[in-house]
């Protein structure tokens, strides 16, 4: 009977721990989800400082003037 019961336990216990298992796992995909939003908006922000600075550095050299005399 105790040997019973202690089985019983057990198989509880390890029921409990795969809900667990499942549910971080579920928030693991959700955080690399997560990430992977904040990676790409990071690479937008990158891409547009260096198109800022790119135009700063243009108008500053008188580039603005020579694209006016072609366009």
């Amino acid at each position: 009977m105790e040997l019973e019961h202690r089985i019983i336990k057990l198989e509880l216990r390890v029921d409990n721990h795969q809900e667990d298992l499942k549910k971080l796992s579920d928030m693991s995909r959700a955080l690399q989800a997560s990430l992977a939003s904040i990676e790409k908006t990071l690479a937008q922000i990158k891409w547009l400082a260096a198109g800022a600075i790119i135009a700063i550095f243009g108008q500053a050299m008188g580039l603005d003037k020579i694209l006016k005399l072609f366009l």
